[in-house]
């Protein structure tokens, strides 16, 4: 009796487990098969361009159908979001999304399911457009393309990258980088010495500032020669006092004597 209360035990325990494994495993199973893929989109991504287009695709390899939610994050670098626009495109014109951003990385979710239905050997297509405005500096642009089924499991995705060419406008100079602009042009001046009017040609200047140097060097030295002459003039005009051996007085320290020549 124990024996068949066991068992009995043991087959509840495992149906539980199967039925548990079952429910778990639904949302892989409809995953399982779905493949997308960026099939399309502009090689160059030009600021105040036309706008560049990207086409995702989903496939499905099993029998089940199920519906898709597309989802696009869209990352960019050196440049803002708020100079990108991004559209999703169906055959019938836009098709509604909701918007959300965290810095540099926005995502745009499909408010309704693709009006498509994902099966075997049937696919369903998500378009997208993207412009940039005239005053986007050249960055780089990252798209990842997600879909979702139904009850917003996720399914696959697929990544792209690409460059944006734009040139911003260059700054204009502050006051600080004008002033500082000044000195160079002090600095190529001509110096002291070899200025000459702008307009006028430097060979009709008059010659170098040397000869009016060289002419008070020469007037200082005729000076000097001068003074030195008159000077040996004067001593040479001058009488000797009395010497040794001469008539005439001799003084000299603190005696005195009178000498006379016979």
């Amino acid at each position: 009796m124990s024996v068949w209360r066991f068992a009995g035990r043991t087959g509840l325990v495992l149906g539980v487990l199967v039925v548990s494994t079952a429910v778990a495993a639904s949302p892989a199973s409809a995953a399982q098969g779905v493949t997308v893929r960026i099939s399309e989109v502009t090689g160059r991504f030009e600021a105040g361009a036309s706008p560049a287009q990207m086409t995702v695709v989903a496939t499905k390899r099993t029998r089940e159908c199920i519906k898709v939610r597309w989802s696009l994050v869209v990352s960019v670098e050196n440049m803002s979001l708020d100079q990108l626009t991004v559209d999703r495109r169906e055959e019938d014109g836009s098709f509604p999304v909701d918007f959300q951003a965290d810095g540099a990385e926005g995502r745009l979710t499909d408010e309704r399911l693709d009006p498509g239905t994902l099966c075997r050997n049937r696919t369903v297509t998500a378009r997208y457009t993207f412009r940039f405005d005239d005053d986007a500096g050249g960055g780089r642009v990252s798209l990842r393309a997600e879909a979702y089924d139904a009850r917003n499991e996720f399914l696959e995705s697929d990544t792209t990258t690409r460059n944006v060419q734009g040139d911003a406008p260059s700054p204009s100079p502050t006051p600080s980088q004008e002033e500082a602009g000044d000195p160079t042009e002090e600095a190529e001046a001509p110096i002291a010495g070899d200025i000459a009017d702008p307009t006028t040609p430097v060979a009709k200047t008059g010659g170098s500032g040397l000869l009016p140097v060289g002419l008070a060097v020469g007037g200082m030295m005729v000076f000097l020669g001068l003074t030195l002459l008159l000077r040996a003039r004067s001593k040479l005009l001058r009488k000797p006092a009395g010497r040794p051996g001469m008539r005439g007085d001799w003084r000299g320290g603190a005696a005195r004597t009178i000498r006379e020549r016979r």
